[in-house]
């Protein structure tokens, strides 16, 4: 059970207490008077937004009937654009220093409405990011949140379910954020920064597997559906072959809740691949160009690339990036290689001729 201080619970006030309350009329007065104190404030200390979110983070977890829990979750989270700018990222982060200290202390009747919190939160981020017109510097700021916060890979005071779960809604938050049509617009190798950190460092072969599923491989699959006559039907979509050695013993001294994660896949660890499925359906099933979000495949290639040559990353980790690579470059190989492979036909036809 989450211990909250009497400090924290002051925290709350003179907002929390009302943003929780049943009456909407009082949780509207609430949200006014936090979103015009946060708007106008702008300097806040560390200390500030800690009890603040610690009063917050009471509110959700008392907040009783569901239809409050998501609206307080979508109220709270709207908040980030209440911000000023040069205050929003330590907002940010001070939001997701409490749910990490917290999160183990959140009962199984709980956790439903706090999963919901935490996907609004990152809604509400993208937001931020696409309000500030995607600027790369405030995404890098955003990135070093997340990465030194809730998706750093070796952090233990981080617990595996925010990871798990970010991991899963990543991609889906930021579709949600902007229109297809613009989606091409969106620096969406940058945004992803996070995720090629956690392919690189983690030692956790569920997170490094939820990675490369939930989130690349789900993108070449959108890819695939989304526009699969320009995709060659002779292109090995595979990411890793079913036969690959199991991965390395994982260290002695790594942290027991992770080691107790890892071993209950060992015994399928081998026999599951992190592959692609083959794109075979019909013309009359495959979504058009249009509804298919524009991610930046030659960014993301590239940023694979690196990832993989980075001499600091987890070396059992690097194989698996190399093929997650080759699966996007068998999507969108670069253009001087598309441009020797047409010299290269075209010699062929001269010398027969």
């Amino acid at each position: 059970m989450v211990v909250i201080s009497a400090s924290a619970k002051d925290s709350a006030s003179p907002f929390g207490k009302r943003l929780a309350a049943n009456d909407k009329k009082t949780r509207d007065k609430a949200v006014k008077s936090l979103s015009k104190w946060l708007s106008t404030k702008g300097d806040f200390t560390e200390m500030e937004l800690m009890k603040l979110w610690k009063g917050l983070f009471y509110c959700v977890w008392m907040s009783d009937k569901p239809v409050i829990q998501q609206q307080l979750s979508d109220t709270l989270s709207s908040l980030i654009l209440r911000v000023p700018r040069q205050g929003v990222m330590p907002f940010i982060a001070a939001f997701w220093k409490i749910i990490c200290a917290e999160w183990n202390g959140i009962d199984r009747l709980r956790l439903d409405k706090f999963y919901f919190l935490l996907r609004c939160f990152v809604l509400y981020s993208f937001r931020m990011l696409k309000e500030n017109e995607w600027d790369l510097d405030t995404i890098e700021e955003y990135n070093n949140v997340m990465i030194n916060g809730p998706l750093n890979a070796t952090n233990p005071t981080v617990p595996d379910g925010i990871r798990f779960h970010l991991i899963e809604i990543y991609l889906q938050e930021l579709e949600k954020t902007v229109d297809v049509a613009q989606s091409g617009e969106v620096p969406t190798a940058h945004i992803l920064k996070p995720m090629f950190h956690l392919l690189g460092n983690t030692v956790n072969r569920k997170v490094f597997k939820m990675v490369a599923e939930d989130v690349f491989e789900n993108i070449l699959k959108k890819i695939a559906e989304g526009d699969a006559e320009e995709v060659d039907e002779d292109a090995d979509l595979t990411v890793f072959d079913q036969d690959n050695e199991d991965d390395e013993d994982e260290d002695e001294d790594e942290d027991e809740a992770m080691e107790d994660d890892e071993d209950e896949d060992d015994e399928d660890a081998t026999a599951e691949a992190l592959a692609l499925a083959e794109m075979e359906a019909d013309d009359e099933e495959m979504l058009s160009p249009s509804t298919v979000f524009d991610y930046d495949l030659i960014g993301i290639k590239k940023n694979l690339l690196a990832a993989g040559g980075d001499k600091t990353i987890v070396e059992s980790n690097r194989r698996k990036i190399y093929a997650l690579y080759k699966a996007f470059d068998e999507f969108c190989p670069d253009e001087d290689d598309e441009e020797e492979e047409e010299e290269d036909e075209e010699g062929e036809d001269e010398d027969e001729e």
